[in-house]
């Protein structure tokens, strides 16, 4: 099963799908989708694992154990990851207050200016690359609605990585 296959719930892929098979229009789909991202500019593999560690952090992952969870590295790359984006200036590590064992990551102010400018930048390219108006764009939002429910569905499920 190919990695785009696996985000695609099992309930999502019809009765008459054999397992490991996406369905109809799946591949089209996704890669209509890869290719999106890719005019975005969202696919380089460092830049990328730096934004998605800063955005796990703004979504709630307060400690390296929770970042290594949301990112699925081990915890020697994830106290690596730690090191050089707090090098960067990107995100603050300190103690807990109510557990000094434990060490509290957060944004910096220029990790959340990162992110925020990301969001912006990517939303402008996907903006730029989506016709103005019509049947298209009612389509491509419904499917987006579509994509999002399933893979929240799997991901709260553990379906995702």
């Amino acid at each position: 099963m190919s990695d785009s296959e696996a985000l695609i719930p099992r309930e999502g892929r019809g009765a008459a799908t054999v397992e490991g098979e996406a369905p109809a229009g799946a591949e089209t789909a996704v890669a209509a989708l890869m290719a999106l991202s890719e005019h975005a500019g969202v696919t380089a593999s460092h830049p990328r694992l730096w934004l998605r560690a800063l955005v796990a952090v703004q979504a709630g992952a307060d400690c390296p154990a929770e970042m290594r969870r949301a990112l699925g590295i081990t915890a020697p790359s994830t106290s690596r990851l730690c090191a050089r984006l707090e090098s960067a200036g990107l995100l603050a590590r300190h103690a807990d207050p109510k557990d000094r064992r434990k060490t509290v990551v957060e944004l910096s102010p220029a990790g959340a200016e990162e992110v925020r400018s990301h969001h912006a930048h990517t939303a402008a390219l996907i903006g730029a690359a989506l016709p103005a108006s019509g049947p298209e764009v009612a389509a491509f939002a419904a499917a987006c609605d579509i994509a999002r429910s399933h893979l929240s569905r799997a991901l709260s499920s553990g379906g995702g990585r």
